[in-house]
Parts: C-alpha cells; structure tokens; sequence
C-alpha cells in the first residue's frame, strides 16, 4: 500500500507508515464495494426491464475489478 502512502503524502505532506497506509487502502477499497452496492440497487428497477438479472451481475462485477 506504499502507493496510498504516497499519494497521501503528495496531497498533504504527511508521512504514513505501512500499517496506517494499509488501513486507508482498506477502507478505500470497502467504500468503493458500498458505491458500487448502493449503484447497484439504485438501478435495480431500471435493469430488470432491460437486462437479465445474471448479466447485471457480471456488468456490475466487472466495473468493481477495473478499480
């Protein structure tokens, strides 16, 4: 996670060690789970009369691996 260490420290100047970094990266990854989830459910509706339920699955798990 020495990359979220190093963005923090290019956005703010403070230095983090790899434990608090990894800390941030895990809750970095968990809120991007939630807005995805939270998408997800908002659509919900929308994708039921467009798109089968297994390929809103797999659009919806294939846009969470490319973050």
């Amino acid at each position: 996670m020495s990359d979220i260490a190093d963005k923090i420290y290019a956005a703010t100047g403070l230095t983090l060690g790899a434990e608090a970094a990894d800390a941030i990266g895990r809750m970095i990854q968990q809120a991007r789970r939630d807005a995805l989830k939270e998408a997800a459910q908002a659509m919900q509706p929308m994708l039921r009369s467009m798109i089968s339920r297994d390929e809103a699955v797999r659009i919806i798990r294939a846009l969470g691996e490319k973050e």
